[in-house]
């Protein structure tokens, strides 16, 4: 499905006006649909297995071990001092997001099998851990891998983190507090009352629960799913081309660097497939070239090549055109009648660049971008030949 946002020759109040109502139709209101749904378990039926997933999926367990095991504090000043404050879910959540729902899980399980024998607890505390671990990262994941973009992470946390709140709950009422009451006190309820009485001085026997879970294991899971989540928020993208990095990518990419010679449309399309078979989502591909060089036919033929059976136009007064119904979404944006790439920045035309489609640039004026960048100048050297000068370019 092929969307537009337009910004022509308007006022800046008609121009948010036109860009938040193509927001409301990109988005669909946050729908998800039954294809999204279909495309996210398509790919949890064929996880690659490759040496760069591999690699990565053990640098964040080993981070998340270290995290859980080594990497502990406590606020004794605002809860129970046995609570300890870690954020070893950080790693499983970059997992999750960059590599799916079961990759997450998978990370919260080998932290919590790695930290057995350290236990402390006769492994109940580490299997607890793995059920409210997978209960914050799966529902996060799981919602950010239907709608990869900043409003469904922050949907996906918030859901994590309610959940683990809520789970955690039951957990410590009939599992964890009886079962540590009779491990390190013989049964004495009072003694892990007195363990709260420095913070909570009116809490009794008849009130421990009270105090102990919605005044302090409550807001202390909610705390820590905020670190947790904010520095996600705040690590993802930065951290987003090594996560999504699996190596084979810019080894077919390397052989289309370079100058290429194309005679006709045909000969364009077949280099652009070339290109699109490298693309896994989050490229910017910046096009330049003279008028009626031929950006907008490259752009067809990536399209095509990315299964997307929509028309594409140039979006010269459109602005920006989103293709959504192919392996990636494409984003088609030309630049050439804005002013400075600050215009687009306040109507949030950024926004829509996310890990799950390529964006196409015609007439850059962004000063930074982020993540991988290929640049193809094109120039003509005939009616119909043209000369393709296809470079890799780090923006930071």
């Amino acid at each position: 499905m092929r969307r537009r946002r337009k910004m022509g020759k308007k006022t800046k109040e008609t121009q948010q006006t036109n860009i938040l109502d193509s927001d409301e139709k990109k988005s669909g209101n946050a729908t998800v649909t039954k294809e999204d749904i279909k495309k996210t378990f398509e790919r949890f039926k064929n996880p690659r297995f490759s040496t760069a997933y591999i690699t990565k999926m053990a640098i964040l367990t080993a981070l998340s071990f270290i995290l859980y095991a080594f990497a502990k504090f406590n606020l004794p000043f605002m809860f129970p001092s046995f609570l300890e404050i870690q954020i070893s879910e950080l790693p499983a959540l970059l997992a999750g997001f960059s590599m799916g729902p079961i990759s997450a899980c998978v990370v919260i399980i080998l932290k919590c099998l790695f930290k057995f024998p350290l236990t402390s607890t006769a492994y109940v505390g580490e299997a607890t851990d793995i059920l409210l671990g997978i209960a914050f990262v799966l529902p996060a994941s799981l919602i950010y891998y239907f709608k990869k973009d900043r409003k469904h992470a922050f949907i996906g946390i918030c859901a994590g983190s309610l959940c683990l709140t809520a789970l955690s709950l039951l957990v410590n009422r009939f599992i964890s507090i009886p079962y540590f009451v009779q491990l390190y006190f013989n049964g004495d309820f009072s003694l892990i009352v007195n363990l709260l009485k420095p913070l909570y001085k009116n809490v009794t026997i008849d009130t421990f629960y009270v105090y102990y879970l919605f005044v302090g294991v409550l807001p202390f899971n909610l705390f820590r799913c905020i670190i947790v989540g904010g520095l996600t928020f705040v690590l993802y993208k930065r951290l987003s081309k090594i996560l999504h990095w699996d190596g084979s990518n810019m080894k077919k990419l390397s052989t289309v660097f370079g100058k290429h010679t194309v005679k006709n449309v045909e000969e364009t399309y077949a280099l652009a497939k070339k290109i699109a078979d490298t693309l896994q989502g989050g490229e910017v591909i910046l096009l330049s070239g003279d008028l009626g060089a031929g950006k907008t036919t490259f752009t067809k033929g990536l399209a095509k090549a990315l299964g997307i059976e929509d028309e594409v136009t140039s979006p010269t007064f459109t602005i920006l055109n989103v293709y959504d119904d192919g392996r990636l979404k494409l984003n088609h944006l030309d630049m050439y009648r804005v002013e400075s790439a600050d215009e687009l920045a306040e109507l949030g035309i950024e926004d829509c660049f996310d890990d799950d489609s390529v964006t196409v640039i015609e007439w850059n004026k962004f000063e930074h971008l982020d993540g991988e960048v290929i640049e193809i100048n094109i120039t003509p050297i005939g009616e119909n030949e043209r000369i393709f000068d296809v470079e890799k370019e780090e923006h930071k």
